[in-house]
């Protein structure tokens, strides 16, 4: 038997987010792959550590958790450093090496309130589970404020004159 409960609660920011992993890993494989062996031949590690970035952001994304903006925001604040340290301030040599990846920031800082929803929607059994302890105890509070009561003792606390 199927469970449609989830995937029915699925919107159209769930499936964007999953459209743009299926990105991330189209550019993020050949990344990679060029990346060994660009390094295999002697050259820059760069391209093995940002197709990695781009793979790990999107297996995130499609587990819907938070830790692939902060994947993605490592892998661009590397990609700047890269870019900086190979062509300096040479504004026109850095156009190719970080439009795309401002771009491709700029979409994954959009899927924030997708991945935010997901995160407190996986949180809300266990808030419900809270709420009804706490339906439970105020049922008893009910219960008990409707027992009748033990009448109180005819002695009286305070000092007798005499």
């Amino acid at each position: 038997m199927t469970d449609h409960s989830n995937s029915a609660r699925r919107g159209v920011g769930y499936w964007a987010v999953v459209v743009l992993a299926i990105v991330l890993v189209l550019f993020g494989l050949p990344i990679f792959g060029g990346g060994v062996y660009l390094a295999w031949l002697g050259g820059s590690w760069y391209y093995v550590f940002a197709g990695l970035g781009l793979l790990a952001t999107a297996w995130f994304l499609v587990r819907a958790s938070m830790l692939a903006v902060w994947i993605y925001l490592l892998t661009f604040i590397f990609t700047v450093v890269w870019a900086f340290w190979e062509k300096g301030f040479d504004w026109w040599a850095q156009v190719p090496r970080l439009v795309a990846p401002t771009v491709i920031l700029v979409l994954v800082l959009a899927t924030i309130p997708v991945l935010r929803r997901a995160s407190s929607s996986q949180a809300r059994p266990r808030d419900a589970d809270q709420g009804k302890s706490h339906q439970v105890t105020e049922s008893r509070r009910q219960t008990e404020s409707r027992r009748p009561k033990k009448p109180h003792s005819t002695k009286t606390l305070l000092p007798t004159a005499s």
